[in-house]
């Protein structure tokens, strides 16, 4: 399960669905038959990759939500995905 948060200013998380294609899109999505609400090309959008550990300005976990089981994808123009799995083996 990846949630994602959803929401000005972190306002809530919310569960989404996402695929990784074998062109190296990645698709949110609100469950697995929508269409995407989100895509990031991580070959060209994805600056870098940032640990749980390593994000300063983590926003509240959601009950149970651990800072070993959160990623961040850094985008572009200071623009970022965090994502939140439900254990840290499902992180890495």
């Amino acid at each position: 399960t990846i949630y994602v948060p959803w929401g000005f200013m972190f306002k809530q998380w919310k569960e989404k669905y996402l695929v990784l294609t074998l062109e190296g899109s990645l698709f949110v999505c609100r469950d697995a038959d929508s269409p995407p609400d989100q895509v990031v090309a991580l070959q060209t959008n994805c600056e870098s990759i940032a640990e749980g550990r390593e994000i300063l300005d983590l926003p509240k976990l959601p009950p149970g939500g651990r800072r070993d089981c959160c990623f961040a994808l850094i985008l572009p123009q200071n623009k970022f995905l965090l994502l939140l799995t439900d254990n840290p083996d499902d992180c890495k």
